[in-house]
């Protein structure tokens, strides 16, 4: 019996990897749709989060039929929830992925972006693209110092979304409110992207040492419900 469980609880964390590896193809496609006006790329990022809801049910069916096989307790059970949460997680990650290829689509063939603005968003697109690859590393290694990474980085995603900010509140934004209302946004989904990997992180320290992250959060509605 216990060969069977462990061998679903593999079975459940490459769940979680494929999750990850999506999210950062889906948010990879975003930002081509966003900067590059690419209809194709935002109609695959659109469809492709509407398909990872599948994932999502096949997952979570997956984490409770591992609770009702065998009672899991002490690290075996802490996988297990923590899982449940982190595929959460992960289906907020695609939905803001989502969102940024709708505001491309619907602007398209209008540039959505100021050039000006340009480097801010390829920068928080990098940023979310290197955390979300720490992430996958993460989930494999389960290493904590990594896990503990993520936080700094954060704070520079978080230090761009306040700049960014700044600067489409001033009085001499001089691209218009249309514009300034859609880097908001942008802005802000991008920023949502990477406190969703910090989140996880603090899931996979929890896992590994049985202890709460200092300073971080384990509830998966701290990280915000402002979009989903």
């Amino acid at each position: 019996m216990r060969t069977v469980f462990h061998s679903k609880l593999d079975e459940f964390s490459d769940q979680l990897i494929r999750f990850c590896e999506t999210n950062t193809r889906l948010l990879d496609r975003a930002t081509v749709a966003l900067l590059d006006g690419d209809e194709v790329a935002a109609t695959e990022v659109i469809d492709g989060a509407a398909e990872l809801e599948e994932l999502r049910e096949v997952s979570e069916q997956h984490a409770f039929d591992l609770l009702l096989l065998q009672s899991p307790v002490a690290r075996d059970l802490r996988q297990v929830v923590s899982g449940i949460y982190i595929v959460e997680h992960f289906t907020r990650m695609a939905a803001l992925a989502g969102h940024i290829a709708r505001v491309a689509r619907r602007r398209h063939p209008e540039p959505v972006v100021p050039e000006p603005v340009i480097p801010v968003i390829r920068e928080l697109a990098r940023r979310d693209a290197a955390m979300a690859t720490r992430l996958h590393e993460l989930l494999t290694t389960k290493d904590v110092e990594l896990a503990l990474s993520l936080d700094s980085e954060d704070d520079a995603v978080d230090a761009l979304h306040a700049g960014l900010m700044r600067e489409i509140s001033a009085v001499d934004w001089p691209h218009g409110s249309v514009a300034a209302v859609d880097l908001a946004l942008l802005a802000r989904y991008y920023e949502r992207f990477a406190d969703h990997t910090v989140s996880i992180a603090n899931r996979v320290i929890y896992l590994a040492t049985g202890a709460k992250p200092e300073g971080g959060s384990l509830s998966h509605m701290d990280d915000g419900t402002v979009v989903d």
